[in-house]
């Protein structure tokens, strides 16, 4: 029954962080419907599975509620409710160390990860036929959408804290994220919240985000002492005097100003509705999204930046210090020093040791026994055969010694060899059961229990219960147009912005300021193809790294009027719901928004579009921006960032660390780009860009005496797709004698071809910043200030689809400039160079400073 599969899977995820959890107390709550758990307290290596130096210094769940009803599961909702999930975790350290333990947490967590693995394993469809997976991909989408029918879910309050007064001791900080709520409900068609029969045509699922915030606070108040070599009890903190500080910090979207905390996300609320219909019609969205979020925004100061590398100092050390570890001796350097050159010398050599090993025959030889004894002693588990105490205990020391990878490749050869040895015996039919259905596959006989074993009867009871018809959904899977839309997912983004900042308990200077308004995505997911829309109403950069800045705001869309902050943001409301209508509501609110200015920034991407005239299609337009250049806003961001020399092994570690990870995703990315181009997939590009207005005065602190401006113009690219019928006239004469004219025409389509435009770009070096740009008109009296008039250049650029053809030029590009007009004075060139040696950033003054 599914009541036993439910409670198999609360039973493991519990147990595995839950310290005073009873499964017996579990397993009754279920059977009966009604499980409420109350103080829970998460054990102490909750987080080991992150591999990092964190023990759980005081976890605490108040209620966990979840109400299932059996009898009646079409007619009434299951509800979730958990409430108060505080957590507050602490570095370990070096003292605490203890052989024994470390070595019994890490094979936990990689038999859990194991077990994980194992657990998806028995859930896909391999062996199945194609009929069979339609089928059960089918049921699985039946049964998601009775969950996602009859579940109401809410979550409050969600601290979870770390505190570290050991990456640097005369600094303590606290990092942390907070939640007050998250909800998700049952609405009618106008989003209200109430309880739908499953006889309705369209399920409305309405889910709610408050206050989900990430904060960084530097030289904090620590709650504990910051180190994780206790629990709360042995540091002599009061279990509800923390329940109720950390309930405090708890950031409320009524009332979002939290003094104590410095963020790194300020608090973002949001509201998604979901739409699912159970029509079967075509002519709308199967599954339909809508995101609302006012606001995201991010700040990182010095102090949190400073903090940050210290954390990652203190977690470099240890994952290298770890491997060693087990051999430091007990004592200090200056107590016991030969101690410690011996501890230096094996730590060494061990490492050449254990490399000569891995290539020695006897390491293949013991490698390859114990591949074969796995693979017995699992097969022999796996038929449920018993095994000895001796074996028993064979088998644990062979997973104690193995590494995570070796025992997924053993098992994985052990369920080979089952499959072949099962191959040509016929047996029993078993009987299905309610959990096989859920897992993608019937077990075995010996699996199953008479209380689970699942008759026609019960079958039939299930289908009716998720509203499941086999042959419907087959028929639907097969029938559908490529112009139905599966999914579609719209997300509205008020304002956002990026913020730098230094002294943030003094004069919360903010060096760097980016913000941007209106951001919107739509996704849209159909048979064979898929769309996105994405756009960026507006983005400004401010410059706050130069004390009395003339051009604070360094970047902005040009022409756009000005957007106080006090404008930006408007928190959701009750009226924000109306977003969620129907397309046609939206479609009547149209003719309002004509009046609505074009975006700063669009750009459309489509797979396999309907009309078929190409593989993929993107379309991108962008607004011009004028940029103001300050070099020493460069080199304040610049210095922002710069590591101080001691943390430089730390920060090459994490960089190798994350190049290594760059550099697969590339190595995917070109075999991916190679494929593709060894298919032929064509790319229907369209790009209209404004270009960048670059101006660079001679000073950003007083009236300038010279300016240089670089209009870039126009730039746009278009596609020169080939015509399809010439594809078929070449393709109707394979067997007939080609003619000269043919060679050229079938080599001709051997390329991608793509036309890129540059208009009116020019180059001016005059007085003021205003005097300047008046030149920029092409209508203006006077052209003193060009260095380079307008000028318009056209290229036409080839790609060859077959790169590896040796007869075959790879790339060519041909230009066209009708003229070029350059204009140069003495007077103009001893300008040009002042401004340059002003735009030249000067790091070593700020080195000669510090």
């Amino acid at each position: 029954m599914l009541e036993s599969l439910v409670a198999n899977l609360l039973n493991r995820v519990l147990g595995m962080y839950v310290r005073n959890f009873d499964p017996k107390q579990l397993n009754v709550g279920i059977w009966s419907g009604d499980v409420t758990l109350r103080n829970l307290e998460l054990r102490r290596e909750a987080l080991d599975q992150f591999h990092l130096p964190l023990n759980v210094v005081e976890g605490h769940i108040t209620s966990l509620v979840l109400k299932i009803p059996w009898s009646n599961l079409r007619g009434q909702p299951v509800r979730i409710n958990i409430e108060d999930v505080f957590l507050l975790a602490a570095p370990k350290e070096d003292e605490e160390y203890n052989a024994a333990e470390e070595e019994k947490r890490a094979h936990a967590v990689k038999m859990e990860k194991l077990d994980s693995a194992e657990l998806l394993k028995e859930r896909n469809t391999e062996g199945m036929s194609q009929e069979e997976e339609k089928k059960q991909q089918s049921f699985t989408a039946a049964l998601t959408t009775t969950i996602i029918d009859n579940v109401q879910i809410q979550v409050k309050n969600v601290h979870i804290r770390y505190e570290d007064a050991v990456s640097d001791p005369g600094h303590p900080f606290a990092a942390g994220l907070t939640l007050q709520e998250l909800s998700a409900v049952s609405t009618d068609e106008n989003w209200r919240p109430t309880w739908i029969q499953s006889t309705s045509a369209t399920t409305h699922k309405l889910a709610t985000l408050g206050a989900l915030a990430v904060y960084w606070d530097t030289d904090a108040n620590l709650i504990g002492e910051g180190t994780g070599s206790k629990d709360a009890k042995a540091q002599g903190i009061d279990r509800d005097a923390v329940l109720d500080k950390f309930r405090e910090m708890i950031v409320k979207s009524d009332s979002p100003t939290v003094k104590e905390h410095q963020f790194i996300l300020k608090p973002v609320s949001g509201r998604a509705g979901l739409e699912m219909d159970k029509t079967g019609k075509h002519d709308r969205p199967k599954m339909k999204a809508r995101l609302l979020f006012n606001e995201l925004g991010f700040v990182l100061d010095d102090e949190q930046y400073r903090d940050a590398l210290m954390l990652v100092d203190l977690f470099h050390y240890f994952i290298r210090h770890q491997e060693y570890r087990k051999w430091q001796p007990e004592k200090r350097p200056k107590e016991d020093p030969k101690a410690w050159l011996q501890f230096a010398g094996k730590a060494v050599l061990d490492g050449i040791h254990d490399k000569n090993k891995r290539w020695s025959w006897a390491y293949f030889a013991e490698r390859r026994d114990d591949r074969k004894r796995y693979i017995t002693l699992f097969k022999k588990k796996k038929r449920e055969e018993k095994l000895t105490p001796d074996e028993e205990k064979e088998l644990d020391a062979l997973e104690h010694k193995s590494t995570y990878e070796d025992l997924r490749f053993w098992r994985s050869l052990a369920r080979n060899e089952l499959r072949k040895e099962n191959i040509g015996v016929k047996k029993e039919q078993p009987k299905s059961t309610w959990s096989s259905y859920i897992w993608g596959g019937a077990k075995k006989p010996e699996e199953t229990h008479d209380d689970s074993q699942m008759n026609e009867q019960q079958r039939k009871e299930l289908y009716q219960a998720i509203d499941f018809d086999e042959k419907k959904s087959l028929t639907e899977a097969v029938d559908m147009p490529k112009e139905a839309v599966k999914m579609q997912v719209d997300m509205s983004l008020k304002s956002g912005g990026v913020t730098l900042r230094r002294d943030p308990h003094g004069k919360k200077t903010d060096i760097l300021r980016l913000l941007f308004d209106d951001f919107s995505t739509e996704f849209t997911q159909r048979t064979d193809s898929t769309l996105m829309n994405l756009s960026l109403g507006g983005m400004r950069l401010y410059d706050g790294s130069t004390e009395g800045n003339m051009y604070e705001e360094m970047l902005r869309v040009k022409d756009a009027p000005p957007v106080p902050d006090s404008e930006r943001i408007t928190e959701l409301g009750d009226d924000e719901k109306e977003k969620f209508k129907d397309a046609k509501a939206d479609a009547a609110g149209d003719e309002e928004d004509e009046d609505e200015p074009d975006p700063f920034f669009t750009m459309a991407f489509e797979q396999n579009p309907l009309d078929g005239h190409a593989d993929s299609a993107v379309n991108l337009k962008l607004k011009a921006m004028e940029i103001v250049y300050n070099p020493n806003f460069v080199v304040q961001v610049t210095k922002f960032f710069k590591p101080p020399a001691q943390h430089n092994e730390s920060i090459g570690a994490l960089m190798e660390a994350a190049g290594s990870t760059v550099e697969g995703l590339r190595q995917q990315t070109r075999a991916g780009l190679e494929y593709a181009l060894q298919e032929h997939k064509t790319i229907d590009l369209q790009l209209d860009l404004q270009a960048p207005l670059i101006i660079v005065p001679d000073s950003v602190t007083k009236k300038s005496t010279i300016c240089l401006i670089l209009d870039a113009g126009h730039v746009s690219v278009r596609s020169d797709l080939i015509d399809k019928r010439h594809i078929e006239e070449i393709q109707n004469k394979q067997k007939q004698q080609y003619t000269e004219a043919d060679y050229h025409q079938l080599e001709s389509l051997m390329y991608d071809k793509f036309q890129l435009k540059l208009e009116s770009t020019q180059v001016l070096i005059g007085t003021t910043v205003d005097e300047t740009k008046k030149q920029l008109d092409e209508k203006a009296a006077s052209k003193d200030f060009h260095v380079v008039e307008r000028i318009n250049v056209d290229f036409t650029i080839q790609s060859c689809i077959i790169p590896n053809s040796p007869d075959l030029t790879k790339f060519k590009i041909v230009g066209h400039l009708p003229v070029l007009h350059a204009i140069l004075s003495d007077a103009k060139y001893k300008s040009l160079m002042k401004v340059l040696d002003f735009a030249i950033p000067k790091f070593n003054d700020e080195e000669k400073k510090e």
